[in-house]
């Protein structure tokens, strides 16, 4: 008998958090997200059904903390599904900033 080991861990923002507007919810997300990235070493999804947009704060508290810890080749792990054109481009648009922040340290 084989066991598989999944290569891909699915992480829904709304069972995660309680909305996308606090940095305490920006942690949770976080948290959430370093622990699959440690478990695992293939893609992590973050599925954002029902989640509407996200706040600067909360986007500091998890995906730019993300990238200030694990990196441009961490950061590439994840991957977005069930969003609206809307979000991202939010969510490129705030990258885009952590990103050039970063080359400028």
């Amino acid at each position: 008998m084989t066991t598989a080991v999944p290569t891909n861990s699915v992480l829904t923002v709304t069972t995660l958090t309680s909305g996308t507007i606090s940095n305490a919810d920006g942690y949770k997300l976080l948290l959430a997200l370093k622990e699959a990235m440690a478990s695992q070493s293939g893609p992590i999804t973050l599925d954002l059904t029902d989640v509407i947009g996200f706040s600067s704060s909360f986007l500091n508290s998890s995906l730019g903390t993300l990238f200030e810890e694990m990196g441009a080749d961490g950061f590439k792990r994840l991957r977005l599904s069930n969003y609206k054109p809307m979000q991202l481009k939010q969510l490129k648009d705030y990258m885009a900033d952590v990103a050039q922040t970063h080359r400028a340290e």
